[in-house]
């Protein structure tokens, strides 16, 4: 069995949050593959102690994906803070003669070095074109537990059945953890001791690119990196969840139009065609019922940089472009996207944004941001799979009702000839209900 049917068969998808499915991502010929182990969002750790815990086992991975896409060389970016990982990468090299094939790349503490754009651009010189990926210039990225995932995958033929995540913020001991897929958060919240505010919000991802999740019977899925823990007051909270009428409202009434939003822009500083404040100087000329539709927000990937650290007024150009997106989409309007002759901003170097600063601007610096590995067997009453935790079709369930099932086996499987990915049993139990949604499985090994 060939690399890319090992993938497809474990189910393993991009692990760092968007979920697209690997067996596609890898079935290209690159020159280089890039291990994305930037793990840019503030609070979460899981990559960092994933790379000082299995070092070997992430070369591993990427030794197999250079060879699957006949790369030139495999190139692992890391931030600089991150000595212990950077030490063990370099005594797996060298203890396996891997100097010509596996570089380290060593990034700045700045936010979003993980964005793959920006990364390719960092680490390569190479401007993806705006719309693109990576592949359109011969790179392909994931991030670091997908090579975990490939290796354990290729050596052990382990599905993905398990999700290494970061619990911090207003808990009493931040930790990362290795959790069941289908998990629901209440079940692995204990292991970071007490929950220290009365109304407790979840950050899922991270913080900038977050969703606000309130419900703490949520399931954990594949692409979960972590769960930052607030009071639903905490004004990071609140500006995140403010409504639409109130965004537009008083971004129309108070933008100065001092144009940071676009000067901080990490895709406007790459050479895309991305302008956040001509996408508030379109709100303030449109009436408050309208459609907002502008060229100027095609190409926001919604990093929130421009919200919640680049405005003075604390207004939220992030949700305009993203507003302005899906007003477009739902009128059928496309733009045409300018690729060619594309150059980074000569700034593009310079302008780029201290974690730490970030951290300050959203009022999360009274966190730790330290949150050591625990490998604790976790044994929950039930898990809720979810069919759908990748980009593509839903996974089309092979259970039913009252099935046994063991740890690994296939329950759900990708659409014949469409974008999907298969999903296993997380531990060993009996179906209690397949829907469209999700399988819940019962744990039959339970103890008390």
């Amino acid at each position: 069995m060939n690399l890319i049917d090992i993938i497809k068969n474990a189910g393993i998808v991009g692990a760092g949050g968007a979920g697209f499915p690997t067996h596609v991502k890898m079935n290209a010929r690159v020159d280089t593959i890039l291990v994305n182990g930037a793990e840019c969002e503030p609070l979460l750790c899981k990559d960092k102690e994933m790379m000082k815990n299995y070092p070997d086992e992430v070369v591993g991975g990427l030794l197999l994906a250079v060879a699957n896409a006949s790369a030139g060389r495999g190139i692992i970016a890391l931030k600089g803070k991150n000595k212990a990982a950077i030490e063990k990468f370099n005594a797996v090299i060298a203890a396996n003669k891997l100097e010509d094939t596996i570089k380290i790349h060593i990034l700045g503490d700045y936010y979003p070095s993980g964005d793959e754009v920006v990364m390719v651009y960092d680490v390569l010189g190479r401007v993806v074109p705006p719309g693109g990926i990576p592949l359109a210039v011969g790179v392909i990225v994931s991030n670091v537990e997908t090579f975990y995932n490939i290796f354990m995958a290729y050596k052990t033929s382990a599905p993905v059945t398990d999700k290494f995540l970061t619990i911090a913020g207003e808990v009493e001991r931040p930790v990362t953890l290795k959790v069941p897929v289908g998990v629901k958060i209440s079940d692995i919240l204990g292991y970071a001791g007490k929950v220290l505010v009365d109304d407790p919000v979840f950050l899922s991802g991270g913080a900038m690119m977050s969703e606000v999740v309130y419900d703490p019977e949520t399931p954990v899925t594949k692409t979960s990196s972590g769960y930052i823990v607030l009071s639903k007051n905490h004004r990071f909270v609140q500006r995140k969840t403010q409504k639409p009428q109130q965004f537009r409202k008083v971004g129309k009434s108070a933008c100065d139009q001092c144009s940071y939003c676009t000067e901080f822009c990490p895709r406007y500083l790459v050479g895309h065609q991305i302008e956040p404040h001509r996408v508030m100087r379109t709100l303030l000329m449109s009436s408050s019922s309208e459609p907002l539709v502008t060229k100027w927000a095609a190409n926001c990937v919604e990093c929130g940089l421009c919200g919640f650290y680049s405005c003075p007024e604390d207004l939220l150009p992030n949700f305009m472009c993203a507003t302005a997106k899906r007003d477009a989409a739902a009128a059928g309007v496309k733009f045409e996207v300018k690729k060619d002759f594309i150059k980074a901003h000569p700034m593009a170097q310079y302008r780029k944004v201290p974690t730490k600063k970030l951290i300050a601007k959203i009022g999360l610096s009274g966190y730790s941001d330290h949150a050591d590995l625990e490998l604790i067997e976790i044994r929950p009453k039930s898990v809720t799979i979810k069919l759908r935790q990748h980009i593509g079709q839903p996974a089309e369930p092979v259970v039913a009702a009252g099935d046994a099932v063991k740890k690994g086996q296939l329950i759900a499987a990708a659409p014949e000839n469409k974008l999907g990915a298969n999903i296993h049993a997380s531990i060993d139990g009996k179906v209690a209900s397949v829907t469209g949604d999700a399988i819940i499985i019962n744990n039959i090994n339970r103890g008390n």
